[in-house]
């Protein structure tokens, strides 16, 4: 049976569709994690960052899938599974039945993770009145914890209000915005594009987001194995000139669309408009 909270959630956001349900659905199972590790001692290690912050803190405009978090300290150890059980129990309590899955290269590497598994189909049954999907539904929502100490990030304490209130460290506004820049010049998928970095980085510019510098100084040099410690404005902007010149833009809508709320939001991603929008990108 449906959570009262989780079902009024639904019917606010006047989901109508699979698609629809699965973003929201996911989207309130994020915060309940977000709220059961702050009840814990997690953001006294790690700081909540990516899209998934950017949308919960930031009214970004488009859902996210993963929770993203970045350790504090130099060698800070990570222990993922101490937190596990809490979220399980606050997941449960909200009318979910999740498990965890972990493999041992799953705590080996850069960057640590588990997968949060949370099956719908009753619930989707029940909210819409029939049958629409099979017994093995899930959702996944994917909890990393990069290792790499974030020189040069800063932070902030954010509240987080529903479901339930809770104090969560994220990376400050220019640290988010510094973190996805170097995303955008440093990933490289082949034949496809991370569209959500593109969406992501015209709404930091349409906020009049300024970027951290140190931290992006940093996370070029560290990602992209050079020296872009001295790097200035206008050596950014080329980077990007070039980045959006090779970009195929139908990939990057690809990407995107079944994460966005406004499907009219991505009448304006096209090469033209990228290539004008780095003269809005300032750091002073």
């Amino acid at each position: 049976m449906i959570n009262l909270y989780i079902k009024q959630k639904l019917i606010d956001n006047n989901t109508s569709t699979l698609n629809e349900f699965i973003n929201v659905i996911r989207e309130e199972c994020q915060k309940i994690i977000l709220y059961s590790l702050g009840k814990t001692d997690f953001f006294n290690h790690f700081a909540f960052y990516g899209g998934t912050c950017l949308r919960i803190f930031h009214n970004l405009n488009r859902y996210s899938e993963d929770l993203d978090f970045n350790v504090l300290n130099k060698d800070e150890d990570v222990f993922l599974n101490k937190y596990m059980n809490h979220v399980c129990k606050d997941l449960e309590s909200f009318g979910f039945d999740p498990s965890v899955k972990t493999k041992e290269e799953y705590d080996i590497g850069e960057i640590r993770r588990r997968y949060i598994i949370i099956p719908i189909f009753n619930i989707v049954n029940e909210y819409f009145e029939r049958g629409i999907i099979n017994k093995e539904q899930n959702i996944s929502i994917k909890l990393e914890v990069s290792t790499d100490y974030p020189v040069g990030a800063t932070f902030e304490r954010k509240l987080l209000t529903s479901p339930l209130f809770s104090t969560i460290l994220c990376f400050d506004y220019p640290s988010l915005f510094a973190g996805k820049l170097c995303a955008l010049l440093a990933r490289n998928w082949p034949n496809r594009e991370k569209g959500r970095d593109f969406y992501d980085y015209m709404f930091y510019l349409s906020n009049e987001v300024k970027y951290n510098q140190d931290y992006l100084r940093y996370k070029l040099s560290y990602s992209l194995k050079e020296d872009y410690t001295a790097i200035t404005l206008q050596e950014l902007q080329m980077m990007l000139l070039k980045r959006f010149n090779d970009t195929n833009f139908d990939l990057v809508k690809k990407d995107i669309i079944t994460f966005v709320t406004n499907p009219a939001s991505l009448d304006s991603i096209n090469k033209e408009t990228y290539m004008l929008s780095v003269d809005l990108i300032n750091n002073s």
